[in-house]
């Protein structure tokens, strides 16, 4: 019996050069709208983007609160709201997403659908203003927000320690910013300068927007162009974005030590590499790193946690866009020497080809299973078809798991020689 192809996207170009994605998946009961807002990130803007989803969320120009907002969701059969901001590499993503029941499963004529996109829209492109600005107060109670959210970094260890690593592995790069900004540039932020920007980061960004649900294509198409249509939406041109930064060679690996009152130090580990995601050796890096510490089976969770127990635990995972692969340990500080020994000796390992049938198998299994969860996950899928969009790539979930079941020993072996070594870095107790 033939299998259904794996789901994919169609894409139409709307007004206002919006790039519009469509999944219709007869599964899927709700249907989701996700916008998305690319830009370059940088010092002057990555903490005023941050801002942005939060205090479009505040208010709009016909719903000028929050529970106003919570009330006209509500009246939309529970439509949920979601906003998020992220780095990709040296890209900053900002994300509006509203997921609502579909509209087949409602009694009468519903309007829910075209009620919810014309919401996000007004959202958007009409938020509250106030005398040409956003409301002060809101902004204010939102600029303490963030700074909270930038301050609370360093309550979980693992992850602070993962950001000072990039800090200092990436110290005159775009990447070592933390994508949620810096909190020096808070105070200077304004009601009307930050909606300004808003304006302008919305009308020159490169905007995506993901429709996932059980829908007719062509409806749907033509009712997001009404919709953005309308007003606000329309934008003059498109800023381009930079292209994913040229790899970097090391020049000498560097070790850098931090102390802090912590119970568990972190030992993490910056690797560089030169493999971007259309390169035939992607897929052998995706089942290098899997079998470095990805899985359960990994070389550094079955060596350094379970054999050795020198560690808590212990997990490598890659930025696709930056090419950089990175180890995290949590660990008794008196067993850094020991680890770091024994983490670097996982890496030697696959580079000298010293794989076995099993690793393979078992990773490039575990890996097709969490593709094929994809196909469940439509939200998900729109993610990863996302970020390839960026990189001027499609999604081929077929040809991707053709390449991934052709990877062998020999170019996994060749993926892990292309890893340098950059920045060790441990924090640890001041004793």
């Amino acid at each position: 019996m033939n299998q259904s192809p794996p789901p994919c996207f169609t894409y139409f170009d709307m007004p206002g050069r919006i790039h519009l994605a469509l999944n219709s998946n007869k599964k899927r009961k709700t249907v989701a709208v996700k916008f998305s807002f690319v830009e370059d990130l940088s010092e002057e803007t990555v903490t005023k983007t941050a801002l942005v989803p939060m205090i479009l969320r505040r208010g709009t120009r016909t719903h000028p609160t929050m529970q106003s907002i919570s009330r006209h969701l509500e009246g939309l059969y529970g439509t949920s709201l979601a906003t998020s901001t992220y780095k990709q590499g040296e890209w900053q993503v900002t994300q509006f997403r509203l997921e609502f029941v579909n509209e087949r499963f409602l009694p009468g004529e519903s309007r829910v659908f075209r009620d919810a996109l014309t919401f996000l829209r007004e959202m958007l492109s009409e938020p509250l203003e106030v005398e040409g600005g956003f409301h002060d107060n809101f902004l204010s109670q939102e600029k303490a927000n963030l700074a909270r959210v930038i301050e609370s970094l360093v309550d979980s260890k693992g992850a602070y320690a993962e950001q000072r690593l990039i800090e200092h592995m990436c110290a005159d790069e775009p990447y070592r910013l933390y994508e949620y900004g810096r909190l020096e540039d808070i105070d200077a932020i304004d009601a009307v300068g930050l909606r300004e920007f808003q304006r302008a980061f919305f009308a020159g960004s490169p905007s995506y927007v993901y429709v996932v649900g059980d829908f007719d294509l062509d409806q749907t198409r033509r009712l997001m162009e009404s919709v953005v249509s309308d007003q606000g939406l329309l934008r003059a041109g498109e800023q381009r974005l930079s292209l994913p930064p040229e790899p970097r060679l090391v020049s000498q690996p560097k070790e850098v030590r931090e102390t802090m009152d912590v119970e568990q130090a972190k030992m993490s580990l910056g690797y560089r590499h030169d493999i971007g995601l259309s390169d035939p050796l992607y897929e052998a890096l995706l089942v290098m790193n899997g079998i470095l510490g990805g899985f359960s089976h990994s070389k550094l969770f079955q060596n350094v946690r379970e054999k050795a127990s020198l560690c808590y635990t212990v997990r490598s995972g890659i930025d696709r866009t930056k090419r950089l692969l990175f180890v995290s340990c949590g660990i008794a500080p008196e067993k850094y020497d020991a680890a770091l020994k024994i983490t670097r000796e996982q890496v030697d390992a696959l580079q000298n080809g010293e794989i076995s049938d099993e690793e393979i198998d078992s990773t490039i299994s575990s890996i097709l299973n969490q593709n094929e969860m994809l196909e469940d996950q439509p939200v998900a899928l729109a993610q990863v078809d996302f970020s390839r969009q960026l990189h001027g790539l499609s999604l081929d979930l077929s040809e991707f798991r053709e390449r991934l079941r052709g990877v062998t020993r020999d170019q996994i072996c060749t993926a892990a020689q292309r890893l340098q070594l950059d920045t060790t870095y441990l924090l640890t107790t001041p004793e």
